[in-house]
């Protein structure tokens, strides 16, 4: 039987408010199993600018390295006199925490937002972060990210008209030089239809195959151990001989660590380092008079040049000059007169000619000579008698009567 009452009872309320909770409450389930809706999670608010939107809008998604942490919560076109690559800004919702650990660890303030297209065809963009560096510091909200965009389709497809109109431009000069070429003009006609460059470059080929043949030749001597590269390469012998040069030069090396012989003397003694550093410092003294030498003896060309000083006027003044030339005259005067004079002299002519030939006035002055010789030497004993007995000569002899 229909009950036609208005009224109802509490039965009935409670029905209805137990079937109101569990649509409630499916709704929910489903909702959140999409993972679009959840009413217990916070979310971090950031930002990020770019130049266009270029199909981002609200509600795209927001990644982390393509992981999805979020939403665009609202695309905003900024003033005009904003930056050029800074004209909208995408406010994004994402998950506080990631794999139970909070989000701020993966995004810090070294990350980047990029645009990224959903796919090659579609125009379509969603965000995606780079997780950041120990370097950056945690973001807090409204943190607005660096940006960058990925290459879109339109911009791909721009790019691709620009090279096909460039290749258009160079398809008409290419089309022109590939005409002359073929009709033999320019050196690239030449090169495609001289037939003696053929010829030439076919001869070039056959040499170089004979070269390489020859090549092999040589080298099969060498492996046969013919020849002195052969011998070099395959005797054992020259091989020993290295092997044991190497260990006296390591012998070698080895006295001169130790300071045995000269060399090692030379590399260890202190002494001689010191007597060799002394050396060096005296060359540097030497070197540095050598150096003022070289001055003095630069201002003395100095001087000389400019006829500075006696010498100096002696190369420059041609008035000294010519006396000297006249002195040079007399005395080649005076030398010609006194080889006359000499030549007289040896003819017997003239006072000096008979005193140089005359054998009378020789023996004449040899005999003077002789007694005063003499009378020099009766002299001296004389002189050695007086003084040996004075009184025998100053004896004096009165008479009176």
């Amino acid at each position: 039987m229909v009950q036609t009452r208005r009224s109802l009872t509490f039965s009935q309320l409670r029905v209805g408010i137990f079937v109101l909770f569990g649509l409630l409450v499916l709704a929910f389930l489903i909702l959140n199993s999409t993972g679009d809706f959840n009413p217990f999670e916070k979310k971090l608010i950031l930002r990020a600018r770019f130049a266009a939107a270029d199909g981002l809008r609200d509600g795209s998604d927001v990644q982390l390295a393509g992981v999805r942490i979020g939403k665009v919560k609202e695309v905003i076109l900024l003033p005009p006199d904003s930056p050029e690559d800074a004209k909208i800004e995408a406010v994004m919702a994402v998950d506080s925490g990631l794999s139970g650990r909070p989000i701020t660890e993966r995004i810090r303030t070294d990350s980047t937002a990029q645009l990224v297209a959903v796919s090659v065809l579609a125009n379509d963009k969603t965000i995606n972060i780079s997780p950041g560096s120990a370097k950056g510091d945690p973001v807090g909200p409204n943190h607005i990210l660096e940006s960058s965009e990925a290459i879109s389709i339109n911009q791909l497809t721009k790019t691709g008209n620009d090279l096909l109109q460039q290749i258009n431009k160079l398809a008409v000069p290419a089309n022109e030089i590939l005409t002359k070429a073929n009709r033999g003009e320019g050196t690239i006609g030449r090169i495609v239809n001289d037939e003696s460059l053929y010829q030439n470059l076919d001869a070039t080929v056959a040499e170089t195959k004979l070269t390489m043949v020859r090549l092999q030749n040589t080298i099969d001597k060498i492996n046969r151990g013919e020849g002195t590269a052969g011998q070099l390469i395959n005797n054992p012998e020259l091989y020993q001989n290295l092997n044991r040069t190497i260990a006296q030069l390591e012998a070698i090396s080895t006295d001169i660590k130790a300071g045995r012989g000269s060399a090692g003397k030379f590399v260890t003694d202190d002494a001689l380092y010191n007597e060799t550093r002394a050396a060096v410092i005296d060359l540097r003294t030497t070197a540095s008079k050598i150096n003022a030498i070289a001055d003095d003896f630069k201002l003395i060309t100095g001087d000389l040049v400019g006829g500075s000083g006696s010498l100096g006027k002696f190369l420059k003044d041609e008035q000294l000059y010519e006396n000297a030339r006249d002195t040079l005259a007399k005395f080649n005067g005076t030398a010609t007169r006194l080889e006359a004079l000499l030549s007289d002299a040896q003819s017997g002519k003239g006072t000096i000619g008979r005193l140089v030939t005359d054998e009378t006035l020789y023996n004449n002055i040899n005999q003077t000579a002789s007694n005063i010789n003499q009378f020099s030497s009766e002299g001296t004993k004389l002189l050695y008698d007086f003084r040996q007995n004075p009184k025998k000569f100053l004896r004096i002899k009165v008479s009176l009567f």
